[in-house]
Formats: structure tokens, C-alpha cells, sequence
């Protein structure tokens, strides 16, 4: 048996550091983040587009200092309308590809550092397809929805679920749709944009400065390959333990019979001669009355006429053991032959065969002197026999 725990501690540590290393790549994969910054390192290619109500008669202006590695840009509204904007819209897709849109069902945040001067409410974009309305030509017609943030002139961090904007009420309105309509395809995404409308400062020349713009997400694929890869591998190894255990315990119960001479005596002792004639007595006597159930010391001393010490001293020369240990020996071993050899083996029979009256103590002493129950002994070495 030493020699199977050491192969199942090594398997053991083995497919524990495969399963940590398994669990790092997995791990690596599972959590995505995806930088926007810089647009030419960007996974998903975007063009930078600003935006003003100057199109619809409005006189709010802008002006990008730089978009490389993050967003610095000015901007001013005035009350020439009713509904001023500025917009800084990053759109997906190549230069002039109209029809680009990108999928972002991967990614469930948005996620950026941004400071503003002066203190500022600025509102997250999300423009989405949107297959009864959506012109794409016009960028007023795909789908808004929106969530709102505020700044001010320390960098603070912001994270937009992307699961849970709200679809704009006037663009809704506009396009005389249901209210009540708030779903919106992050798979079929224009673009996304950061706004300043009436809800931040008018008139004055505001500074946003936007840095670490990333889509972040959850792959449950890499969960998904981690779970069944090691789970696949633990099982196999399960299986092999079961039957390099079922095998190494049949094995060390055929070399504790062969080698232990009080487990092989009983029986050897009928054919045997003793040149002592007390010591082939004694011997002789528990070799052909241990399955008796009322066997005891005081039993053996009334039918061989040899008293307590002498036969101690026989049992103790002889083989090493006391009269109850050799004798539970004797029992346990017949026991063991009896159900490794016969297929239809009854626990309880044999228990009364070899003299025990008491199951559970028998189970118990069996347990102790083999290292399993007696079914599971019976079980493993019957199948151990039958791969033989």
C-alpha cells in the first residue's frame, strides 16, 4: 500500500498543478478588457467624429486638443436652442465603411477615468441598430440609449453597464415608438459618444479630459473548457485511484497471508506433527475450534487440561500472540478467504461461520486488520480477481 500512496500522492499533485496552471490560462482569458486608447492598437477600429447643434442652427462649438492616447477636448454651449449639444462620437468601423457596425455583446462595462473643469454632467452614448427605423446614412436614427455621469477637476473612474442604459425618451418620441420599448442590440452597434447638454455648464468653456477608455466583459467559454477539461481529468483520475487502491489492498491481503504464519496456520496444524505434544494441543485445538462462538481461554483450559500460563507461553513462543489476538486472527483470515473466493458471500453468514455472533464487531476488528469494511473487501478483491 505505501507504494500506491505515493503513486496517488504524486498523480495527486500532478493534476493539482495542472489544474492550477489551467486555471491561470482560463483565468487570463475569462475576464476581457479591451483598451478604445490608442485608436490604432483598438481591437475594434473607431474614428473619432465631433459633433455640435451648428446644424440645426445652434452656435456651440468644440475643439479637440488631442484623441490619441485618451480624450482632451473644450467645448461650449450656448442657449441658441432649445436642445444645445456637443458630442464626441466614436464610430465603429473603417473610414468611409458606412454600414460598420460592431459587436459589443462580449462586453458588459464601459470604463474610464475623467476629469472636468469646472464640474461637469456629461452623458454616456450608446447608438445601436435598430431595423425599423434605423437609416444608415443618418446617424439620428439609430437607437440611443444613454446613462448619465457627473465630473469634476479630480480624475474620478466610471463604470457604464452596458446592460442597463436607458433608452432616450425623445428619441422615442421622435420616432413614434412605444415608450415602453427599452431593448437595444449591443450586437449591432453604430457607436458610442460622450454629450454635454443643458445639465452642465452654459456659456463657458468647459475642459473634459477622458483617459484608460476600455470595454470590459466576461467570456464564460474559458469557464465553460476549465469546468469540463478538469473536471474530465479528476474523474479519470478517480476512476484509476479506485482501482490502483481496489488492486495495491488485494495485493497486501495476499502478502499478509502468505507471510504472517498465524493467518496460514489453522490451516497446516491438522496434517502437521508436533514433536511438543502441549504446543500441537493448543495449536491443533484453535485451528479446528476457532469458529466456535463460545471459544475462550477458559473453554480451551477446561478441554486441554493445560493451564492459563502454559498456554500464553505456547502462543506467545510460538507465534507471537496472545490467545484472543491469534485467535480474531484465525477467524479474520477465514473470513477474508471466504469472501475474496466465494461470489454469493453473505457478510452476516460468514461473520457466523468464522464465530462471531456480533456483526458490527466483526465489522469493526475486520476494518481494523484490513483497512476496509468486509463488503468493500469482498467487492475489490472479487474484482481485482476478475481483471486477472
Amino acid at each position: 500500500m505505501l507504494k500506491f500512496y505515493k503513486n496517488a500522492t504524486f498523480v495527486f499533485l500532478a493534476l493539482t498543478a495542472f489544474t492550477l496552471v489551467l486555471a491561470w490560462l482560463c483565468l487570463e482569458r475569462v475576464f476581457v478588457s479591451d483598451a478604445l486608447f490608442p485608436a490604432s492598437e483598438s481591437v475594434i477600429p473607431w474614428t473619432l467624429e465631433s459633433s455640435t447643434d451648428v446644424f440645426i442652427g445652434g452656435t456651440s462649438s468644440t475643439i479637440v486638443k488631442d484623441s490619441t492616447y485618451g480624450l482632451d477636448y473644450q467645448y461650449r454651449l450656448t442657449e441658441d436652442k432649445k436642445f444645445p449639444f456637443v458630442s464626441q462620437y466614436l464610430r465603429f468601423g473603417e473610414v468611409n465603411k458606412v454600414e460598420t457596425l460592431a459587436d459589443l455583446s462580449a462586453y458588459s462595462t464601459a470604463k474610464f477615468t475623467v476629469r472636468c473643469v469646472p464640474r461637469n454632467v456629461l452623458a454616456f452614448y450608446l447608438h445601436s441598430f435598430d431595423a425599423r427605423v434605423t437609416d444608415p446614412k443618418d446617424r439620428s436614427t439609430y437607437r440611443i440609449s444613454t446613462m448619465p455621469f457627473s465630473c469634476d477637476e479630480e480624475w474620478s473612474e466610471v463604470e457604464i453597464n452596458l446592460g442597463h442604459l436607458n433608452v432616450a425618451l425623445w428619441w422615442l418620441e421622435t420616432f413614434d415608438i412605444e415608450v415602453t420599448d427599452s431593448a437595444y442590440a449591443l450586437d449591432k452597434v453604430r457607436a458610442i459618444s460622450i454629450d454635454a447638454s443643458r445639465n452642465g455648464p452654459m456659456n463657458i468653456f468647459a475642459q473634459v479630459e477622458i483617459s484608460e477608455f476600455s470595454l470590459n466583459g466576461f467570456d464564460w467559454h474559458y469557464v465553460v473548457v476549465f469546468v469540463v477539461l478538469s473536471g474530465l481529468v479528476w474523474i479519470v483520475f478517480i476512476f484509476w485511484l479506485f482501482k490502483q487502491y481496489a488492486r495495491s489492498l488485494v495485493e497486501e491481503v495476499k502478502h499478509k497471508l502468505q507471510k504472517d504464519l498465524p493467518l496460514i496456520a489453522y490451516q497446516q496444524l491438522s496434517i502437521e506433527p508436533h514433536r511438543d505434544e502441549e504446543k500441537s494441543q493448543v495449536l491443533r485445538f484453535m485451528a479446528t475450534e476457532y469458529a466456535n462462538p463460545e471459544l475462550t481461554l477458559d473453554l480451551a483450559l477446561n478441554v486441554l487440561g493445560i493451564n492459563r500460563s502454559r498456554i500464553n507461553e505456547i502462543l506467545k513462543k510460538e507465534l507471537g500472540f496472545t490467545f484472543n489476538t491469534y485467535l480474531n486472527k484465525l477467524r479474520l483470515a477465514e473470513a477474508a478467504r471466504l469472501l475474496s473466493a466465494t461470489e454469493d458471500a453473505n457478510v452476516t453468514q460468514i461473520a457466523c461461520s468464522v464465530g462471531y455472533n456480533n456483526v458490527s464487531y466483526f465489522n469493526k476488528l475486520f476494518k481494523n486488520e484490513y483497512g476496509c469494511t468486509p463488503k468493500t473487501f469482498k467487492n475489490i478483491s472479487q474484482s481485482g480477481q476478475g481483471h486477472q
